[in-house]
């Protein structure tokens, strides 16, 4: 980093707070954050939306309503409508199945006094207002990839079950509320920055130990001897992953060999990368800007992965470069 850069001051210029070149709009306030889905009543969509029909939208209208009556963010009323998209298909099932035969409704809830009676269950709105107070009493639920966020509240055997049904969610959801814009106002909910940050606004990207860091190693899928250009925290899946400094997001989504990245442009030719992440791990926006420690996705293991983690990249002038050495002048330790 020394040599690529120049030193520590030209660190510090390209590292610094103030990222040339960029207007960074400070995060939205938590009331604004914090505001629902509001359907404004026009009536469903013509024709189906991801595949579901009338009936199901209606069903998702009244899992969206109830959560606007409670106040719940807008991200609880998406992992609401993917959960029942994974229990039911959105529709009120009368039945239920082998791991829960007493299980009825759009969440398909069990006869066990946790979620009220039958009648109360097979009600679109009752039963959705019951899940949102679960999913709510869940410590840390909204900062949880939305699978697992609705698995604690479920407590479905696979923790995964509902990763298929977020894009859908999200689709289903946009088009209700008559917008393209959900998914952008739900990653806007998350990456509000923590209290305790540096006076620099540069933090750790993720919790966890170095298992392998930037340099030369044995590639341990290829076998082959190759540069690894970042350096691996071991983060467990679906713990949070914190822009290193204040940017704009320039990427999120599928890339070759990274899985799922989101890379992060500082300004002065500085970018941050941050790869593996389950597809619905992804909790940012192409062209949202963010301040050091937001909340940009969570850990998982998708692409050239062995196990759950965070591969972390630093570019500056157009090359890769050591990440310790480029976070250190910057009072980070990794």
């Amino acid at each position: 980093m020394r040599g690529l850069i120049g030193g520590m001051s030209a660190a510090v210029l390209l590292f610094g707070s103030c990222v040339t070149g960029v207007a960074l709009q400070p995060p939205p306030a938590s009331a604004e954050c914090g505001a629902p889905v509001v359907l404004d009543g026009a009536g469903l969509p013509v024709g189906e939306v991801a595949g579901y029909d009338a009936e199901q939208l209606s069903n998702a209208a009244a899992i969206i309503n109830a959560g606007g009556a409670l106040g719940v963010p807008a991200r609880a009323q998406l992992i609401a409508v993917m959960t029942a998209m994974g229990e039911s298909g959105l529709r009120v099932l009368d039945y239920g199945d082998g791991v829960g035969p007493d299980s009825r409704g759009l969440f398909q809830q069990r006869d066990n006094g946790a979620w009220g009676s039958y009648a109360d269950r097979m009600d679109p709105t009752t039963s959705a207002t019951n899940f949102y107070r679960a999913l709510l009493a869940i410590d840390g639920w909204d900062s949880l990839a939305p699978t697992l966020a609705a698995h604690k509240t479920q407590r479905n055997a696979d923790p995964y079950h509902y990763e298929r049904y977020w894009p859908a969610a999200l689709e289903v959801v946009a088009a209700l509320a008559g917008t393209t814009n959900v998914p952008a106002a739900d990653a806007a909910c998350v990456t509000a920055p923590p209290a305790d940050l540096p006076a620099a606004g540069w933090v750790r990207p993720a919790a966890g130990p170095i298992t392998s860091p930037y340099g030369w190693r044995i590639h341990p899928i290829t076998g082959l001897r190759k540069l690894h250009r970042g350096t691996d925290i071991g983060a467990p899946c679906g713990d949070p992953i914190y822009a290193a400094g204040p940017g704009v997001v320039v990427r999120a989504g599928p890339a070759a060999n990274y899985g799922t990245l989101v890379v992060v442009d500082h300004g002065g030719g500085v970018l941050t990368r941050y790869a593996h992440m389950w597809n619905d791990g992804v909790l940012a926006t192409v062209g949202a800007p963010v301040a050091g420690g937001a909340v940009i996705g969570l850990v998982g293991s998708n692409g050239d992965s062995t196990g759950c983690h965070l591969h972390f990249e630093v570019e500056g002038g157009g090359e890769t470069v050591d990440p310790n050495v480029a976070l250190s002048a910057m009072g980070v330790v990794l």
